[in-house]
């Protein structure tokens, strides 16, 4: 099969669902066990890892299956080729590291989006003293997540029914010309997005209470997945911590820490300020692989010919600009803490001016982002629609709402 002329068409190869859920992951199971066996060499790991990162990342490219499998396919084998770039290659050159991590710290790194797990501390506190590592006690029953879980399903489930009556040429049009009704879109696909993620984030909770802990859970050690980012008063409490951390220990190795590493071995001799200038470039570096991250999963799902002609470069652009609107705030912060008293920084009004920024911002540049999964028609295809008939009728039958809603009813 000419593969090249496939990607070239936008064309994918379908399989089973119950295939492409087990045969997805595959290259990353290899990179695990190649990385965690210790007595390989270096040089042979980072050869064999070569074609496993390379089938890794083209998997999502070349198949596909059912839409929420490709929804978590591509992000995934994304964020697991920049996580084994890092194991493989560059902590070996830029820390001089073992090509080797324990099956322990993979474990770590894949659940820390939702539980803490227990460290020596650095310093004594008046829960342990330096060295100890704190004890949780376990205070719930995996029986509180599940009105979680199910409360979120039935938020995807009516978020997603009003949203999918609208097609993405409504959702170009609202954007340009209808400004009231593109924000109610706007905060109806935020609240969809935290429920969606929550919904993701409360499922693996309920995994892990069961199978590995018994029943059982400490909630000091675990967050939800989103935290309401809409409620938010600056871009960076959004990103993070408001936001989803899937792969917040994933950004942390690559490309954060050696971003900043390397800005600022580069720049020690030049400035005194290389340490600001290193973590704002390790940040902006973070978004700007996010957005890679999005242009792939666009790619993935819309395949070549239409990416080219009418979304490259879209998503890249909402991150990194968002990239740009953090490091915005923190000299704003900064500025404002040498000239604005304590009491004018904290009052009721600069509260409210900041949530209209947050808001306000993401509103504006919603559109790169967007566009893209419109296309893709991702937010159409959520598998909790047993309201969508009942919702779409009510739309049908109340004419007063046809401006706030789009035309797929």
């Amino acid at each position: 099969m000419d593969y090249i002329q496939l990607w070239q068409n936008g064309e994918r190869i379908t399989l089973n669902i119950f295939v492409y859920a087990f045969t997805f992951a595959i290259p990353s199971l290899g990179l695990t066990l190649l990385i965690a066996t210790p007595w390989l060499p270096g040089i042979v790991k980072q050869t064999l890892a070569m074609p496993l990162l390379l089938a890794n990342i083209l998997y999502p490219l070349t198949f596909t299956s059912d839409p929420m499998l490709d929804l978590v396919g591509s992000p995934f084998n994304f964020s697991v080729l920049l996580r084994f770039l890092d194991l493989f290659y560059v902590s070996p050159i830029v820390y001089h590291r073992p090509v080797y991590a324990s099956t322990y710290s993979l474990w770590v790194d894949f659940w820390s989006c939702l539980r803490k797990f227990p460290k020596p501390a650095r310093e004594a506190t008046k829960d342990v003293k330096k060295g100890e590592i704190r004890t949780y006690t376990k205070d719930r029953s995996f029986l509180d997540i599940i009105p979680k879980l199910l409360f979120c399903m039935a938020t995807v489930d009516v978020l997603g029914s009003y949203l999918s009556t609208f097609t993405p040429a409504d959702i170009m049009h609202i954007s340009k010309h209808q400004p009231v009704t593109y924000f109610m879109f706007y905060a109806m696909a935020a609240l969809l997005m935290t429920a969606g993620f929550n919904i993701a984030g409360y499922s693996l909770h309920l995994f892990y209470s069961l199978f590995v802990e018994g029943g059982s859970y400490s909630s000091e050690q675990y967050r939800m997945l989103m935290i309401h980012p809409m409620l938010s008063s600056s871009l960076d409490d959004v990103w993070s911590r408001r936001w989803h951390q899937l792969f917040r220990s994933t950004w942390l190795a690559f490309p954060f820490r050696p971003t900043r590493t390397l800005t600022q071995r580069l720049l020690a001799k030049t400035t005194k300020h290389y340490d600001s200038i290193a973590l704002f470039a390790a940040s902006v570096s973070v978004f700007f692989i996010s957005g890679l991250m999005h242009e792939y999963m666009v790619v993935c799902n819309v395949g070549w010919p239409l990416y080219k002609s009418a979304l490259i470069g879209q998503q890249t652009m909402f991150f990194t600009i968002h990239g740009c609107g953090v490091i915005l705030e923190k000299l704003i912060t900064a500025f404002s803490k040498r000239v604005l008293p304590e009491s004018v920084r904290h009052s009721l009004v600069v509260r409210v001016l900041q949530h209209i920024w947050v808001i306000g911002f993401g509103f504006t540049f919603l559109i790169w982002f967007m566009e893209g999964f419109a296309t893709w028609n991702v937010y159409n295809d959520n598998p909790f629609q047993f309201t969508r008939p009942l919702i779409h009728q009510y739309f049908r039958t109340h004419p007063a709402l046809h401006p706030f809603v789009g035309s797929a009813y």
